[in-house]
């Protein structure tokens, strides 16, 4: 058996208390026996302490009614884990606890499992991903955090998951499955289940950096001739894919690359989201948006131009979106036109950053740029979107040539103070 900890304190202040502990068999079969409302129960291998605390308005216990002026036994655990002076401070504090009516027992705290299983559902009508989410949940998380109580899940059982998921995949994969483990964290601290989300500071995932993919006017006109080629090929076949709809693919980037709209924005689009504006004025409302937040995006004249011939497209009777195929059809055929087009590391949100960057250099306000992509403020657009327009005017200054000081000829004294300046600034570089 562990021997109790040295009390802490005045030599004799708890001495009743060891002559007590003194007094008790070195092996007991009952009950704990108490001192002053503090019990120790002697065990085969271990000690452990108790309080009796009375409650004198009743409550209940452990599920069950307390009557008032009832007592209940309080286990608090090994005794070579309390010295005398913790143990009375404890007992203290819980029997104010029940003086003042307070429950004994702190509230429990779901487990990461079943918050998150709570949290999906609730998600369920809103998440983009739905299927991908719950995947990430029940494979990645679940198996490390699943048991945990959201109010025990540490800094450091963060960083170990991390160091465990880095092992075999990719560090974007990991991201994207922090970014869920996040949400559903950051959820539980706004219903006040726990005061912080352990990931805030937890090590950052290396090898996660935001990709910066513009696409050239070049690269353009090469993406619009080869999904102008597909649809050729389409309309070339449609004897043997009687059912297959066709013409919407080139409309699509199009739309993606004049709007600066998100892939499932745009695959949500209903006619009922576009309405005309005063005089040849045409916006859409984006409904489904990633924030939650709707916003109204002024269409291009060449958006219009394709309103006018997305009307005309083959769809299914009730089916009122703007591009009416499925998820699939659309990832199937962007990968085949990526592919086609032979360019390296092109995806369609390259589109909508491309977007944001031809607007910032055209001088169109920052604010306006970041309200029609659907963010709150302009770090984002300054951090992922927009190349530097600073950045690209330093680029030109260093390019220009040096301007080299003309000598002033009428007085020998302006030379020299002309001549010493030009020292001065040359020093200063050096």
């Amino acid at each position: 058996m562990t021997d109790a900890r040295r009390p802490i304190g005045r030599p004799r202040r708890f001495a009743k208390f060891e002559e007590f502990e003194a007094s008790l068999p070195s092996r007991m079969t009952k009950r704990p026996v108490y001192c002053e409302g503090i019990g120790i129960f002697k065990g085969a291998t271990n000690a452990t302490v108790w309080v009796k605390i009375r409650l004198p308005r009743g409550g209940t216990y452990r599920g069950r009614s307390i009557p008032a002026g009832g007592s209940v036994e309080h286990k608090l655990g090994k005794r070579s884990s309390w010295a005398w002076p913790q143990l009375v401070a404890e007992r203290d504090r819980l029997q104010g606890l029940a003086d003042r009516g307070e429950p004994l027992e702190a509230a429990e705290v779901e487990t990461f499992a079943k918050y998150a299983l709570e949290w999906l559902e609730r998600k369920k009508p809103t998440l983009r991903s739905y299927g991908v989410t719950k995947g990430n949940i029940i494979s990645a998380l679940n198996p490390f955090f699943g048991k945990k109580a959201l109010n025990i899940i540490t800094v450091g059982d963060v960083n170990r998951w991390i160091g465990r998921q880095s092992a075999s995949l990719k560090p974007a994969s990991v991201q994207r499955q922090l970014n869920v483990f996040n949400a559903i964290m950051n959820d539980a601290v706004r219903n006040g289940l726990i005061d912080r989300n352990p990931s805030d500071r937890a090590d950052r995932i290396k090898g996660v950096e935001p990709r910066l993919r513009f696409i050239t006017e070049k690269e353009w006109k090469q993406i619009l001739a080869t999904a102008e080629g597909i649809e050729k090929e389409q309309d070339e076949n449609k004897e043997k894919i009687p059912h297959q709809i066709r013409g919407w693919l080139r409309h699509y980037v199009v739309w993606a690359y004049n709007s600066g709209m998100r892939r499932a924005e745009i695959l949500n689009l209903t006619w009922n989201e576009v309405r005309a504006v005063g005089e040849g004025h045409t916006v859409v409302e984006v409904a489904n948006t990633k924030t939650g937040k709707p916003r109204f995006v002024t269409c291009t004249k060449e958006m219009e131009t394709i309103l006018a011939d997305l009307r005309e497209l083959k769809r299914l009777p009730g089916d009122e979106r703007l591009f009416p195929i499925s998820l699939t059809t659309l990832k199937r055929s962007l990968a085949r036109l990526w592919k086609k087009t032979g360019l390296q590391d092109v995806r369609l949100h390259d589109l909508r950053r491309t977007h944001a960057t031809i607007l910032i250099q055209r001088n169109v306000d920052p604010r306006t740029v970041a309200g029609r992509l659907g963010h709150s403020g302009t770090a984002m657009l300054a951090r992922h979107y927009a190349v530097d327009l600073g950045d690209i005017d330093a680029a030109r200054i260093f390019n220009a040539p040096l301007v080299e000081a003309k000598p002033v000829d009428n007085d020998n004294d302006q030379e020299d103070e002309v001549r010493a300046g030009n020292s001065r600034e040359l020093a200063a570089f050096d």
